[in-house]
């Protein structure tokens, strides 16, 4: 699916293999298993609910493991990382 310019509403939306250029979401559901990338290029989204499955499922879990455990410097790394913040440091991210 690429989608331009669109609004989606009271919706859920499976985001793997999609693209979106400058959309709007209101409440939807945003399912993502990170089987495929997703481009979300400008889009917007208001009081949505994510659903995570399959190996993005996967990798959340072992996030919240790997913070549980006492690996808190590098999941807030990531978050850092992925907020612009941390151009150093241990995390490597490959697509």
């Amino acid at each position: 699916m690429i989608a331009k310019n669109q609004t989606f509403t009271d919706t859920t939306i499976s985001l793997d293999g999609a693209s979106f250029y400058e959309c709007t979401f209101n409440r939807c559901k945003l399912q993502f298993s990170g089987v495929l990338p997703v481009v979300l290029e400008g889009s917007r989204m208001n009081d949505c609910n994510w659903e995570f499955a399959g190996p993005a499922a996967n990798t959340v879990g072992f996030m919240a493991a790997l913070y549980k455990a006492g690996a808190r410097d590098l999941i807030e790394g990531a978050f850092r990382t992925i907020r612009g913040e941390q151009t150093t440091g241990p995390i490597a991210m490959r697509q």
